[in-house]
């Protein structure tokens, strides 16, 4: 397992392409406080969205941080903890967490439930308390499809909005605002940037048959093979 490089990324840290682009992320954080009065966050855990947290924190401590917890059958335990661990060392005093026994019950036959739970329960939900954005952690960098999605800094969704604060961001630019921020992250990420590379490494559900079309099981297989076995 190699470290991060860390040096090589306070490096970058000072050229003005990272400081554009950590401008750039301060001014769409801003923007949306001003349009918009009761934002919360949607947190995953992963690197785009530890960043994301960070700022809107910066802007207003007080935000809600909500995270989807997809069970003991996608997500294990010791990982989730460190989610929730990092939301709090950010700074985070309102964190919520919420999840469905559908998980529980199918195991890892539930599929494409978040969207179904989303749409039917959760973000009404939020609505009817007062929230009235969502913000995400969607980069165009992370492929064509995502592109389109964050091509504006405002979605209109169904129920609510939604708002790409770091859409314009390079992975690279998310790492080095880890390190110069000297933001905890998910120790999934040396694991598996062991293989692919930390600019490469993303944060999903484990040995989850929706994503098996992108080969994640494959590596999961290679590094997670203790928590296969999990039934």
């Amino acid at each position: 397992m190699n470290p991060i490089d860390k040096e090589m990324y306070l490096m970058y840290a000072e050229t003005d392409e990272y400081q554009e682009a950590v401008r750039q992320l301060e001014e769409n954080v801003s923007k949306a406080f001003s349009e918009y009065s009761n934002p919360y966050v949607a947190y995953s855990g992963g690197k785009d969205s530890l960043v994301m947290s960070h700022a809107v924190l910066q802007e207003n401590i007080d935000t809600l941080i909500f995270h989807w917890d997809y069970g003991p059958y996608y997500m294990p335990r010791e990982l989730e903890k460190e989610v929730i661990d990092m939301a709090y060392k950010i700074g985070a005093k309102n964190i919520r967490v919420d999840s469905t026994e559908v998980y529980k019950q199918k195991k890892r036959e539930a599929i494409s439930v978040l969207g179904r739970m989303l749409y039917g329960r959760v973000l009404p939900g939020l609505k009817a308390e007062g929230y009235d954005l969502s913000f995400v952690g969607l980069r165009a960098q992370e492929g064509c499809k995502r592109a389109r999605r964050v091509s504006d800094l405002f979605e209109n969704d169904s129920v609510l909005p939604n708002c790409f604060p770091v859409r314009h961001m390079k992975a690279r630019d998310i790492w080095a605002y880890i390190v110069s921020n000297n933001l905890p992250y998910c120790s999934h990420y040396d694991k598996y940037a062991s293989l692919v590379g930390y600019e490469e490494v993303r944060f999903c559900t484990f040995f989850d048959k929706e994503f098996d079309k992108y080969g994640n099981s494959n590596l999961d297989g290679v590094l997670m093979t203790q928590f296969k076995n999990v039934f």
